[in-house]
């Protein structure tokens, strides 16, 4: 009977253009459950499991063998759909069990495609197809209906009665009704049974669809309660963190009020009050002692004029030369007095000695004092500042500058700063800035 459908004759008429190759079918473009379901009806079941095996695909934690037509049909469908060539097994399946796609010669268009669809999907397909050949209009069409035919009656009815073994029928003779009676109701009866087999199948189907149904349901809505217990787990997470940021914040209030407090207070105003007075301090015991290195050498000299005026004393004949007359010491007083500076700590000054120790701290003093007695003084090593005119630095330390201003057309000194050699360079630019 197949042979009989699948026949061609030589006079049989093609539509123009190629015909459809059979591993030309996009399977990877339908969803999960429509290839699925399309490889449960085209394919025997022992073709999806060869194909289970050829692919080498499965369910975790399921053998191979005990999977059902649809599972397998399942995991096919999945494998194509994730990797599009392995459509090439199943189409080649196809092939073998089909032969070419119906109308591979002709173009189908939406309209044609709607018609094959509602022929091939009810169960009475062949009678359609059978039913539109014999309505055509052109005799040789309606000719190729006739080894089909006479398929399904030997198939339904048995040979021809009178058939010789040559193949050759002899003249028919009158059917006996009661055999007639017979085979009409033997042909009934499998059509009955064939009827209650599509019917058992139908029903199995959607059993099988009903049950995948509410597997799918179930999976969904399993999914449906993760996605609402992450929902509520990061609403929680959420408030939890606006409450942590808003106790932060009432935090860093509470802590300003207390800075501003504080700054306010009695005691803040009191310990600004001291600092400065411990800077004033420092710069007159830095005077002080610049005040008392000058009165010790101030007693060194004397002492050197006492032993010189002793060696006088002791030779008569020798000049005096220990003593001063009142003009030179006159001279002397007005050089002093001309090369005398008043000197101005700067609140820039007082600033920079924070973070130095002691020693430094009074060394700075001391030369700044020296600086106002004699700007020249041979050990103060004063140098000029690069691109600052006026600017001088005088060393304190080995690693510690300070730098002083002389302004122009005033008898002062400006003490500015007392920083770290390294940090010259810085200082200029700053300035520059500044200026």
């Amino acid at each position: 009977m197949a042979s009989a459908a699948k026949g061609k004759g030589k006079g049989a008429r093609r539509a123009p253009g190629p015909a459809l190759r059979t591993l030309d079918a996009p399977l990877d473009e339908l969803t999960r459950d429509r290839l699925s379901v399309f490889l449960y009806v085209a394919l025997l079941p022992e073709e999806t499991r060869a194909l289970v095996k050829e692919l080498g695909v499965g369910v975790p934690g399921f053998r191979t063998e005990a999977l059902g037509d649809v599972e397998r049909c399942d995991v096919v469908a999945d494998e194509i759909r994730a990797h599009p060539p392995s459509a090439g097994p199943v189409l080649a399946a196809l092939a073998r069990a089909f032969g070419a796609p119906p109308l591979a010669h002709h173009d189908l268009g939406v309209d044609g495609a709607d018609d094959l669809l509602s022929v091939g999907g009810g169960d009475a397909a062949l009678a359609l197809s059978l039913w539109r050949v014999l309505s055509d209009r052109s005799p040789e069409v309606r000719g190729r209906a006739a080894p089909l035919l006479d398929e399904l009656a030997g198939h339904y009815f048995g040979p021809p009665e009178g058939a010789g073994r040559g193949g050759t029928k002899e003249a028919p003779a009158e059917e006996d009704p009661s055999a007639r009676a017979d085979r009409l109701d033997s042909a009934l009866a499998q059509a009955e049974k064939r009827l209650r087999d599509v019917e058992e199948r139908g029903e199995a189907r959607a059993e099988e669809v009903r049950r995948r149904a509410e597997e799918q349901r179930e999976k969904l809505q399993g999914a449906l309660r993760e996605a609402r217990a992450r929902e509520s787990q990061a609403l929680e997470e959420s408030a939890r963190a606006r409450d942590e940021a808003g106790e932060a914040r009432r935090d860093l209030a509470r802590a300003r009020a207390e800075v501003e407090s504080l700054r306010a207070s009695d005691a803040f105003s009191e310990a600004q009050r001291a600092r400065g007075e411990a800077r004033d301090l420092a710069g007159k015991v830095g005077s002080l002692e610049s005040r008392v290195e000058r009165l010790r050498e101030r007693e060194r000299e004397l002492e050197t004029e006492l032993e010189r005026a002793r060696g006088a004393r002791a030779d008569p004949a020798a000049e005096p030369r220990g003593e001063r007359s009142p003009e030179v010491a006159g001279e002397t007083e007005v050089s002093e007095a001309e090369t005398w500076l008043f000197p101005v700590y700067t609140r820039e000054f007082y600033d920079s000695l924070e973070g130095w120790d002691r020693r430094v701290q009074r060394a700075a003093f001391k030369q700044a004092h020296l600086l106002a007695l004699d700007h020249r003084h041979p050990s103060l090593r004063a140098l000029p500042l690069e691109g600052l005119p006026g600017y001088y630095r005088v060393r304190v330390a080995t690693d510690v500058r300070l730098i002083y201003r002389r302004p122009e057309r005033q008898n002062s000194v400006e003490i500015l700063s007392l920083i770290d050699r390294e940090d010259l360079d810085r200082y200029i630019r700053q300035a520059k800035t500044r200026g």
